[in-house]
């Protein structure tokens, strides 16, 4: 039996060492630079929890749930730049995982998926959680192919190496993929063999001619004082080049909006003019509406990036730099637009600098750039969503990283948070409740390996906590430096929104005689503190109150901590389409 080596020359190991399939495959994930594994213990995979704890440089984290290690996996990928690893048993642990690999998919974020299934005896003998004969038993692999793009099932210790192979042109067009491995392949011995043309972690291949074209196209512009605003996105976010588009901007005296997803990679927040797309700001429509030509870095124009802005687009050159299809049908199709495919996306905006520079650019003094926030009806409470958003901004670390969930409390996120002050993550490819609290998680207990720890905050809604919350937990377990901010309606706020604006006239149900999203008030402060006699836990009701909970604990050395803010459930988040309809 043979296999690749994972490691290559920098393996401890030599080339003709037998090991464990189970051995390889943890190798494996720490030669593409995976340093913490996350998942939930079970009997099929237990093989590769132990080889993960016996495995140099892996740190082994047991999640409360299988979705959760999913997106902690995903979270630590995001903000790394790098891959993912989860490990689920079979049953309802490889099905609990698949909505975090649909985010995963979506998004574009290459996490490796791991999943041990029952002995390959057994199957189609009615073994417990057997997922591999179908009709008679679901198809785990079929159910798998919609949401990586590559499935691979491991039948012996001979597969592994090639196998391996495929896998890593998977995550290395940034898309997840799964291994699927019987219990008794997970212990077979294989021998390892070291192959060069492993394909490699990650491309570095810049499109230097196509720079150079474009570098002298806006030198031109700017001679002629064209002005060129620039639209940074979910994959500028998660390749870190902020500071080559900062410096990309100066050069062309640009103004600078971002997507959701791409809010971090702006550094300069005084030529931003805010957010684009269905959470974002007029002044960030109007820089378009401006603009002679955008340079969109990084953002696949989605719907959620782009809303308001269909009309606009067309009507004037785009330039697209970045490694994912446009999902902007109106744009592809318009003569103007240029695509200019880049493996690398940061030195591909370090080299368009440097072809700029030698073409004799300098400098320009940064535009004078007015933000202007979408206007809410407010509410009558102190603590309002714009207000909370402010004073947990003003507070947060320059080196951290923040996780926004979904609803109210991620459009308010979005809208309001600083720029420039950290890293920033918000999952829109499916958008579900929940993650933002496991992933920050996530991403808490993988920088405490780092030299230079950095605190990890969430914010999210009540809805989230429901859902995942109890990742609070593992935050504990760990001692990881994460402050999770609660923002407690007592509801599904932005459902609440959508019923009084699209069903005004549907009765409460009979049960409630309340709206179907509102729900008993929940003291989760008393109940973290029961819970987690360790846990630091704030309860605040006033902007004072908050200042200060925030100043200690975003502050706080180690270990994780928790604010819970009470706001209001009919409050209307800075979301255009509701701000539209009232």
């Amino acid at each position: 039996m043979t296999a690749v080596d994972p490691i290559g020359r920098d393996s401890a190991s030599v080339s003709g060492m037998t090991r464990t399939v189970a051995d390889i495959i943890i190798e494996h994930a720490r030669a593409l630079g995976v340093s913490t594994i996350f998942g939930v213990h079970g009997a099929n995979v237990e093989h590769l929890f132990d080889a993960a704890v016996r495995a140099a440089g892996i740190t082994p984290v047991v999640a409360k749930h299988e979705f959760a290690a999913g997106a902690m996996a995903d979270g630590t990928a995001r903000i790394s730049g790098g891959y993912g690893t989860v490990l689920t048993t079979s049953g309802g642990g490889a099905l609990n995982v698949l909505p975090a690999l649909a985010e995963a998919y979506d998004s574009r974020v290459p996490v490796l998926a791991v999943i041990g299934t029952p002995p390959t005896p057994l199957v189609g003998s009615g073994a417990f959680q057997d997922m591999a004969n179908p009709p008679d038993t679901i198809d785990l692999a079929a159910a798998l192919a919609g949401v990586v793009g590559a499935c691979e099932v491991i039948s012996s210790g001979a597969d592994i190496g090639d196998a391996l192979g495929r896998i890593d042109a998977v995550l290395a067009a940034r898309r997840p993929a799964a291994l699927l491995v019987a219990r008794d392949v997970q212990a077979e011995n294989a021998v390892v063999v070291e192959n060069p043309d492993r394909v490699p972690a990650r491309a570095s291949v810049v499109p230097r001619s196509d720079l150079a074209v474009l570098a002298r196209r806006l030198l031109t512009m700017g001679q002629s004082g064209a002005s060129v605003v620039i639209w940074v996105g979910e994959e500028a976010s998660m390749a870190q080049a902020g500071d080559e588009i900062d410096a990309l901007a100066e050069l062309l005296g640009a103004v600078t909006v971002a997507a959701p997803g791409g809010r971090d990679a702006i550094v300069d927040a005084d030529r931003c003019a805010g957010v684009t797309g269905v959470m974002g700001h007029p002044s960030a429509r109007g820089a378009v509406r401006t603009a002679d030509l955008v340079l969109a870095i990084g953002t696949r124009m989605s719907m959620t990036d782009r809303a308001g802005l269909d009309a606009l687009l067309p009507e004037r050159p785009v330039v697209y730099l970045g490694t994912q299809e446009l999902r902007c049908p109106a744009v592809e199709s318009t003569p103007g637009t240029q695509w200019i495919r880049c493996a690398d996306l940061r030195e591909t905006v370090r080299w368009l600098s440097k072809d700029l520079r030698s073409l004799g650019a300098r400098s320009v003094a940064a535009p004078t750039v007015t933000r202007q926030p979408l206007v809410s009806p407010g509410t009558d409470r102190e603590l309002s969503l714009p207000a909370v958003i402010d004073i947990v901004g003003a507070s947060l670390p320059l080196r951290g990283s923040v996780f926004a969930d979904a609803g109210n409390t991620g459009a308010a996120a979005v809208h309001h948070l600083p720029f420039g002050r950290g890293r920033f993550v918000v999952a829109l490819g499916m958008g579900g409740m929940g993650y933002a609290i496991a992933a920050g998680v996530g991403q808490a207990i993988a920088s405490m390996i780092q030299p230079r720890r950095a605190r990890t905050t969430v914010i999210a809604g009540d809805g989230a906590f429901m859902m995942h919350g109890m990742e609070i937990h593992t935050a504990v377990e760990y001692g990881a430096p994460l402050t999770l901010i609660v923002l407690n309606n007592d509801a599904h706020g932005m459902c609440i929104t959508r019923e009084h604006l699209f069903f005004p006239d549907t009765p409460p149900p009979v049960h409630t005689q309340r709206s179907l999203n509102r729900f008993r008030h929940t003291d989760f402060a008393a109940g973290l503190t029961a819970m987690f006699p360790c846990l630091d836990v704030r309860a605040v009701t006033t902007s004072e109150s908050l200042a200060a909970a925030c100043a200690d604990l975003l502050d706080a050395d180690a270990g994780p901590n928790c604010i819970v803010v009470d706001v209001d459930p009919d409050e209307i988040p800075p979301f255009a389409p509701f701000l539209m309809r009232g």
